[in-house]
């Protein structure tokens, strides 16, 4: 019989909390009481390259998000698709950027590979006590903007975003609220506010955004009566009581190792899964910025079936940021400066990414998980850059004509030769 601990540190809980859209990505552990997994339809090495966009992604995202301390959950996923989207309608170092970001030279590939993803997910639901997965793609637009063709096919036919009209100019914070009751719709109303007030301005043209809601039963449920307060050792404070779910002997994929001990908690007539990773007291943030796509999947390939006797924390996270100075960071600062080029989104007025925002809802209990979380990307004009300017010196012989501009009456003229 393993014993996995208690998890030892807060943010420990929200690396956890990462990997749940990863996890249909597919693992080489054996994982009991699961479905076995189908084959999204779609060509592979498209939904390769989209899964692999969102490791990269999720990785680069904790690393900066968690550095911080303290609790963190978002959805690579969904700033994933947020950033197919608008990297569809971007061009030159623009879109090399978003693609970096990305971690990927294939964006097409990407878009097409979350298309057939999103299909798989929300198919799934379908079935009985299976997870509920709601995913939604919005575009709203200024009814002047004249957009690209290839762009609102794209949108359509791969992320059915199909472009809404609204009046930013004239009532830009009915354009918000419109937007947010969106998304609040599509993620079970745990995301009421993702765009705060100031957010979208009358100098606002469009808006995209992402929307995901999962409910999901574990194939294994922990008992309620069980459930019991213990203690919980933070990374920065002290000792806590918080609510242990406990699981008897059970099951499940895990692995212990020097560094981290880990386990792998399905869900209910699903491929996916929970993947909680604990590393040693004292050394999140050491695995954190150590850790690689590479290091994960070796991870993930680490975990072997057995008994385990499991005590994990019940715990509720909620989380939202602006993602500007992030994505800046992580490689894309052009999209947001006066020098963007989304001339695939419309070719006039020049447009920039004015805010990304991201809220993201996680609720862990004995029952299974509740999820929640929204991308959305504002964009509006450029600011107009001055000419540039160019120098005249006068420092030969000239003329000179005093002339009233009403008449064109020439009142005095002058020939300068000498000016000393």
């Amino acid at each position: 019989m393993i014993a996995i601990h208690r998890l030892r540190t807060s943010t420990a809980v929200a690396v956890a909390t990462l990997f749940v859209s990863l996890a249909g990505c597919g693992s080489a552990a054996t994982k009991p009481v699961r479905s076995p997994a189908r084959p999204p339809a779609g060509d592979a090495t498209e939904i390769s390259a989209a899964a692999q966009a969102s490791q990269g992604l999720a990785i680069a995202l904790l690393q900066k998000l968690g550095q911080a301390g303290g609790d963190v959950v978002f959805s690579p996923y969904s700033i994933e698709n947020a950033l197919s989207m608008v990297g569809s309608g971007a061009a030159g170092s623009t879109a090399t950027e978003i693609d970096h970001v990305l971690h990927t030279t294939r964006p097409a590939a990407v878009a097409a590979g979350l298309a057939a993803i999103n299909t798989r997910l929300t198919a799934a639901s379908s079935t009985h006590d299976a997870p509920r997965v709601d995913l939604a793609n919005g575009l709203w637009v200024e009814s002047r903007l004249n957009l690209e063709h290839p762009f609102t096919q794209t949108l359509a036919s791969l992320f059915g975003a199909a472009p809404q009209s609204v009046n930013f100019a004239g009532a830009p914070d009915t354009a918000r609220q419109t937007i947010n009751a969106w998304v609040a719709a599509h993620t079970g109303h745990l995301i009421n506010n993702l765009f705060p007030p100031g957010t979208i301005t009358a100098q606002t043209t469009a808006v995209l955004a992402n929307a995901i809601y999962l409910a999901a039963h574990w194939a294994n449920p922990f008992t309620r009566s069980q459930t019991a307060a213990g203690p919980f050792y933070s990374a920065a404070g002290p000792t806590v009581q918080v609510p242990f779910m406990t699981q008897t002997p059970t099951e499940f994929s895990y692995a212990r190792r020097g560094t981290y001990q880990a386990i792998d908690l399905p869900y209910l007539h699903s491929t996916l899964s929970m993947l909680l990773v604990m590393p040693t007291p004292g050394r999140l943030a050491s695995f954190e910025q150590g850790l690689t796509a590479g290091s994960l999947a070796q991870l993930e390939r680490g975990l072997r079936p057995g008994r385990v006797d499991l005590d994990v924390p019940r715990f509720h996270l909620t989380f939202d940021t602006e993602l500007n100075g992030v994505l800046s960071e992580l490689g894309m600062p052009v999209a947001f400066s006066n020098a963007a080029d989304f001339s695939g989104i419309v070719t006039h007025p020049r447009l920039k990414i004015s805010a990304v925002e991201h809220a993201a809802d996680l609720r862990v209990d004995e029952a299974g998980t509740v999820a929640a979380a929204a991308t959305g990307i504002a964009i509006e004009p450029t600011a107009i850059a001055p000419e540039p300017a160019t120098r005249l010196i006068f420092d030969h012989p000239f003329l000179a004509f005093l002339r009233d501009d009403a008449t064109g009456a020439i009142l005095f003229v002058a020939q300068v030769t000498d000016p000393a």
